[in-house]
């Protein structure tokens, strides 16, 4: 089972490797070699998103298995070196699956629309897997003026949700591109 990637907000180099190394001495198994000429990817914090979920809608059966969940967000707020935003609205529509053992996966789709602390509006397209407690996702961002370098990046989000389902928040970073 690979280990948990911890990471910090802090932003320079120094803390960043030590996160590498707690992750690297929390692993159960020998943290792999790598090869001469790899350069591992430092991810570096961009913002924190909070949205306010409204109640959601009574799960929608899939014909493939699974449920639909469909939860509209009603508002947030995107805050961070990168990016500072006002959430006005958007969908969480995650499709949650049970396997043969029970274990439950999720696989999650986030839409969001707003505007930014410039005036420009964007919109925000999230997707990945995980289970309900811990997921890795994909945030495509859509926005211009002084934020619009945010188009070009591979953003990983780490989402949480609260257990009454009714606060989500997700940390973002940017992983370099090759």
């Amino acid at each position: 089972m690979p280990a948990k990637w911890i990471f910090c907000a802090e932003r320079d180099v120094a803390s960043r490797r030590e996160a590498i190394q707690v992750r690297a001495s929390h692993s159960k198994m020998s943290a792999p070699s790598v090869p001469t000429g790899v350069i591992v990817p430092m991810p570096t914090y961009l913002f924190s998103a909070t949205v306010t979920l409204a109640k959601p809608l009574d799960p929608i059966p899939l014909l493939e298995g699974g449920v639909r969940i469909v939860e509209p967000i009603t508002g947030g707020t995107i805050e961070g070196p990168a990016f500072n935003a006002t959430i006005e609205g958007g969908v969480a529509s995650p499709i949650i699956v049970k396997g043969d053992g029970g274990a439950k996966a999720q696989m999650a789709y986030i839409y969001a629309y707003g505007h930014a602390s410039d005036g420009s509006p964007f919109y925000i397209e999230e997707s990945g897997i995980g289970s309900g407690a811990t997921q890795n996702t994909r945030l495509i961002i859509q926005v211009g003026g002084k934020y619009q370098g945010l188009q070009t990046m591979y953003v990983l989000g780490q989402p949480t949700v609260n257990e009454a389902r009714t606060v989500a928040s997700v940390e973002c970073f940017s992983i370099p591109l090759p």
